[in-house]
């Protein structure tokens, strides 16, 4: 593991482990205000595809999911989030990818892996091969999803018959038209019935993330 775990006592989460850099004065913590905007109910089964060390997880499977399908690559990150796991949590270690890949480059960030991915960028300090398992199989009985993969999502099939709401962060692509991909998968998202909850205003790097719902 390249960080040691730190002990995070989380009204949104009940407590969990976080990563923590020598230089950071606290452990980092996801922002939920998105996540939390959904509702979840007792009949709703969660995917939750970038689970980093699974804040949104362990908030769903307290908050009224019946189930959480938690998606996390790195490997030691994934170590986190199995130190993490609540009841009602399922966790995979796999990339999900928009293809047939079995295996996948996940591309490792110099810092404590918030912004690991298999979209290559310029930041990256080298990579890994990690199993992958395509977006379509890895929410097929979920009924709400949450997507946060620094990149990928632009290559995802997003809108599935089953769901009926999405939470998704959208990541800027150094060199490509990521905004005009953002913006046409927020009209396809909304012409297909899904109404905006809280809508991205791409203003600040803080602005990034919607939620949808039917």
């Amino acid at each position: 593991m390249r960080f040691s775990p730190v002990f995070v006592d989380s009204k949104v989460t009940g407590g969990h482990y976080a990563f923590q850099t020598k230089k950071s004065l606290k452990p980092f913590e996801n922002n939920m205000r998105e996540c939390k905007s959904i509702e979840l109910n007792d009949s709703d089964i969660v995917a939750d595809i970038g689970a980093y060390v699974g804040e949104y997880s362990m908030w769903a499977s307290k908050n009224g999911a019946k189930k959480v399908l938690s998606y996390e690559p790195t490997p030691y990150t994934f170590e986190i989030l199995s130190m993490n796991k609540h009841s009602k949590m399922e966790l995979f270690n796999f990339a999900v990818v928009g293809d047939d890949s079995k295996y996948v480059n996940l591309f490792i960030s110099k810092g404590i892996g918030a912004t690991n991915s298999i979209a290559k960028s310029h930041s990256k300090a080298g990579s890994v091969k990690v199993k992958a398992i395509r977006y379509e199989e890895a929410i097929k009985d979920a009924t709400v999803v949450k997507i946060d993969v620094e990149g990928a999502e632009y290559t995802y099939d997003v809108i599935q018959p089953q769901l009926r709401a999405i939470i998704l962060e959208f990541h800027p692509i150094s060199q490509k038209p990521w905004k005009t991909w953002a913006l046409n998968l927020i009209k396809k998202i909304e012409n297909a019935g899904f109404k905006p909850v809280m809508t991205p205003t791409f203003n600040s790097g803080w602005s990034l993330t919607g939620s949808w719902e039917k």
